[in-house]
């Protein structure tokens, strides 16, 4: 059984509405652990930095938690609160 892979890119929604995204620790650590999941080369640092971790739990955890944050600022930038 072949797995697809999804075509939903969260990573444009993430990039779009995430607050900081370009100088964020998440981004960059979910861009190593992708990397490593994909098979890519990572440096030896990143390599060092991710050793004693769950690859894919970690990646998963985090990218739930990017997709979250960067939704919540969509949504109140759709839906401001008004002031009562």
């Amino acid at each position: 059984m072949e797995v697809q892979k999804s075509k939903f890119d969260y990573w444009s929604f993430i990039e779009k509405y995430y607050p900081k995204y370009s100088n964020c620790d998440k981004v960059l650590l979910s861009d190593i652990l992708t990397k490593k999941l994909n098979g890519e080369a990572i440096c030896k640092e990143d390599e060092e930095y991710i050793k004693d971790r769950d690859d894919r739990k970690e990646l998963f955890d985090l990218d739930k938690e990017l997709l979250c944050e960067a939704f919540e600022n969509f949504f109140n930038n759709v839906y401001p609160q008004q002031l009562r």
